[in-house]
């Protein structure tokens, strides 16, 4: 019996070593199926760049989590990875506000208090009393509130009014801090002010502004003739190229005139279409041929579209060509000089786990100098990949069986032994009572 469950034991071991094996293999090269070679460029050490291409997001996951940086050396390099959208977004810090005093009639001054360990931020905004005014702003920061250091000296708000209406500035931006304490002074309009202005209202704001980069390719394209809601009708079978993201499509229509309605649909499976923006194409007579933009609510991953224009009694649009577009994939890293060329971009092992390196967490989310772009090779095929093995059900369908009938065994003699037991111990002796009258 002891034998029995040593053997079980020994199994369950080889197993649990067996997917321990599987889990490290992850973390090897072999497990990626495809890599491109890049070379940069410039001497090292120093930061760089490169746009993924469309036949490496063809082949990885959505969100790109299955990258991996490697050096000729094997050594695998951090990476920050961004989508290239313009992006402009504000957040308030919350602030109080205390000591405005006027210095004489030179200026108005005010601190403000951010608070224990505040967030960065880079603008405040300052309403003042009055109209008609162009008044000169400075701005301190300090931790203590007693040492002070400038961060904006001499920039402007102000605000005039028109027949047109009111044109007005009330913010101040500078280099982005953390700094508890501001302090502003606010300087009369020497036209405008006979005395120092009353700040009404201090807002301090996180102000991030990131100039977006769009990627765009032509896309093949073939038509039909088909009809829609009972009218003729145009469809253009749109190819990205590959399982892609799209956010706007650009056309290249010949006609000088037209007013039509149109749908674009996500068309990888033909009886599944899925609706993605509508509209109207419209040039009217006179107006430049400058490429037709059709932006999407939201961006799209699709090998295929579907443009769909309703032409009505109208002869069919004369599309040349059709050009699709999304924002850049960017990898930023950096190079050292210990690091060894050439560098290798590994891709498509689906299964992989996102990497979350330390550097992309720190990288600030504006760079100061833009890296060195560097462009990424032809795609190769791992020479050293091995495919992730299939669970051992679908390797091995008849093993299960081969399981049931162990198990089966196993109790069938646990259960001969427990039955033998009890036939050589015999029933339980029963005390005999003695005769009545006894």
């Amino acid at each position: 019996m002891k034998k029995f469950f040593l053997i079980l034991l020994a199994i369950l071991a080889a197993c649990i070593a067996f997917w321990l094996v599987l889990a490290g293999a992850e973390a090897a090269t072999a497990a990626w199926p495809f890599f491109a070679e890049i070379n940069p460029p410039a001497k090292l050490p120093g930061r760089y760049d490169l746009a993924v291409p469309l036949q490496v997001m063809d082949r990885s996951r959505d969100d790109l989590a299955d990258l991996r940086l490697y050096d000729g050396g094997g050594k695998e390099l951090p990476y920050a990875l961004r989508i290239r959208r313009e992006i402009e977004e504000q957040r308030e810090i919350v602030a109080r506000v205390f000591n405005q005093v006027e210095i004489g009639s030179k200026a108005t001054e005010v601190s403000v208090d951010l608070g224990e360990n505040p967030a960065e931020h880079n603008q405040i905004d300052i309403a003042t009393t009055g109209s008609n005014f162009r008044r000169r702003v400075d701005v301190e920061g300090g931790d203590s509130g007693k040492d002070w250091r400038t961060i904006s000296r001499g920039e402007l708000i102000f605000s005039f009014e028109s027949q047109n209406g009111l044109v007005e500035s009330s913010s101040v931006n500078y280099p982005t801090s953390r700094y508890r304490y501001l302090r502003l002074r606010v300087f009369p309009d020497p036209a405008a002010d006979k005395e120092a202005p009353v700040v009404s209202a201090v807002k301090v704001m996180m102000v991030v502004r990131a100039t977006g980069e769009s990627a765009s390719w032509p896309a093949g394209m073939t038509q039909q003739f088909v009809r829609s809601g009972g009218a003729p009708a145009s469809a253009w079978t749109i190819d990205l190229g590959g399982r892609v993201p799209c956010e706007r499509l650009l056309l290249e229509i010949n006609d000088d005139s037209f007013s039509r309605p149109f749908q674009i649909e996500v068309a990888d499976d033909p009886q599944n279409l899925r609706w993605v923006a509508a509209g109207e194409l419209r040039r009217r007579v006179g107006e430049p041929r400058r490429p037709l933009v059709v932006a999407f609510d939201h961006e799209e991953r699709a090998r295929k579209l579907r443009l769909l224009v309703t032409d009505y009694s109208n002869q069919a649009l004369s599309i040349s060509t059709i050009t699709a577009a999304a924002p850049t994939r960017q990898v930023i890293f950096d190079l050292k000089a210990e690091d060894t060329l050439p560098l290798r971009l590994f891709f498509g092992n689906l299964k992989s786990t996102a990497p979350h390196y330390d550097f992309e967490k720190e990288l600030p989310a504006t760079l100061s100098r833009a890296p060195i772009r560097i462009q990424v090779g032809d795609l190769i095929g791992n020479p050293a990949y091995i495919p992730q093995p299939l669970p051992l059900t679908e390797r091995l369908p008849w093993l299960i069986y081969v399981v049931l009938a162990a198990s089966s065994l196993a109790l069938g003699f646990i259960l001969f032994s427990l039955i033998r037991t009890a036939v050589k111990t015999g029933p339980p002796h029963k005390e005999q009572s003695p005769p009545e009258g006894l």
